[in-house]
């Protein structure tokens, strides 16, 4: 597609330096199949990596050229990657389980991953939830689960997470709770 295209005057490598890799990568192969020797194979693998190259500088010569113009990527005959995504702000990590464990003074926290996160930070409370005053900090980790050590035997703690993401903060998940055993 690069022959005659005016987008790309001078491709380089040449399309005559393009074809003769190719020729020579078949006929290496050719005689491999044929031959099934070790020369052979190693002269089909070389002759292969140098087209590998050749074609990397054609595309690095037509990238250079089009200036990320789409339709002329395509009228050269290589494909366009899809443009990156962003995902946003991520949501808060679901199903967040407080369970009890039989070690005295821990318990542990689980809850479903999240897509795109970079890490979760766990805030913890021995009062009330639903009292906005009473959330500490507890532990930033990028697993899905934590086991929190320390706690008072017979205390009932309420667990929450939120995710961070190159976007930014999630909204708070759900509060779980458990007794410390």
């Amino acid at each position: 597609m690069l022959t005659g295209n005016a987008a790309f005057p001078s491709p380089d490598p040449t399309l005559v330096v393009l074809a003769a890799g190719c020729d020579t990568l078949d006929a290496a192969s050719q005689a491999y199949d044929f031959n099934r020797g070790k020369a052979d194979k190693e002269a089909r693998d070389l002759a292969f990596t140098a087209l590998k190259e050749m074609v990397r500088d054609l595309a690095a010569y037509v990238q250079t050229k089009c200036n990320n113009e789409r339709d002329l990527i395509v009228s050269a005959g290589f494909d366009v990657r899809r443009a990156p995504d962003p995902l946003g702000i991520r949501p808060a990590p679901s199903n967040v389980r407080a369970l009890v464990t039989p070690y005295a003074g821990k318990s542990e926290l689980r809850w479903a991953g999240v897509r795109g996160r970079k890490f979760y930070a766990i805030e913890m409370t021995d009062i009330d939830p639903l009292l906005p005053n009473g959330w500490q900090p507890l532990f930033n980790t990028t697993k899905n689960r934590y086991l929190v050590e320390g706690l008072t035997s017979n205390t009932v703690y309420s667990f929450r997470i939120t995710t961070y993401s190159a976007a930014g903060k999630s909204p708070l998940s759900d509060t779980s709770s458990a007794k410390a055993a």
